[in-house]
């Protein structure tokens, strides 16, 4: 049996129109708050949301009210997760990370930084740029209890497909059933299927240069509960 992900459109978006994947031109300024890197201004907020999806609202649940109300406000700003602004800065270059003292942080320097946020961000930046090379949209997938969630062609136009578990091989504490089983009921009931990212790094690995990062090997795992009825009608569909 062939695996189709679910790809549901969300009512009211548009069926051809197509959102481009990545921000171009000058560069815009993030500052890392020691949590998230925030971006100012109308027009950098425009340009790094309105081009991929990247990023939140600082006041809002998904898009900041500029985009989504038409409604500026000077106290809003563009939250990008650690993954997505390591993204755009050292791998896109179309974001510079600055500091609050505005000094630009260097990939080793702001790797460190994100560490202490996240001791796995090394993982969670490898499956995050291992799912964006499949042509995903990546968005947080904290409210599911996961890493991320993955869209086709992003929020504005589909539910989220896949909620995005990461699981580092070091790590000695290896998923339960029990808990596998309550993440598949969180997929189910907000129609979504679970996609496990199990990483493995070698034992000794250094973070200076960007191109350590080919060294992780990502292997994956779909959780799906078997319907007979679904499948029974999808091959009706299909004879």
């Amino acid at each position: 049996m062939l695996f189709t992900p679910i790809i549901k459109r969300k009512k009211g978006s548009g069926k051809n129109l197509l959102q481009p994947p990545f921000p171009d031109g000058s560069t815009v300024i993030g500052v890392f708050t020691g949590i998230s890197v925030e971006i100012y201004g109308a027009e950098d907020i425009k340009k790094v949301n309105e081009n991929g999806f990247y990023g939140k609202g600082s006041k809002s649940r998904g898009a900041p009210k500029l985009l989504t109300k038409g409604i500026v406000d000077d106290t809003e700003s563009l939250s990008l997760e650690l993954e997505e602004s390591a993204f755009l800065a050292y791998f896109h270059g179309i974001l510079c990370i600055q500091d609050i003292q505005s000094k630009k942080l260097q990939y080793n320097e702001f790797f460190e930084a994100a560490k202490n946020v996240n001791p796995n961000f090394l993982e969670c930046l490898g499956c995050y740029l291992y799912l964006k090379s499949k042509g995903w949209i990546i968005k947080s997938g904290i409210k599911f209890g996961g890493n991320f969630l993955i869209y086709k062609r992003g929020p504005r136009y589909n539910h989220a497909s896949f909620i995005i578990f990461v699981q580092p091989k070091s790590n000695t504490k290896a998923i339960s059933i029990k808990d596998l089983k309550g993440l598949q009921r969180i997929a189910e009931t907000s129609d979504k299927d679970v996609l496990l990212l199990e990483v493995t790094k070698p034992d000794v690995l250094t973070y200076n240069i960007i191109s350590d990062i080919t060294a992780l090997k990502i292997s994956e795992t779909i959780v799906r509960r078997f319907n007979s009825t679904s499948f029974v009608q999808s091959q009706k569909i299909t004879k």
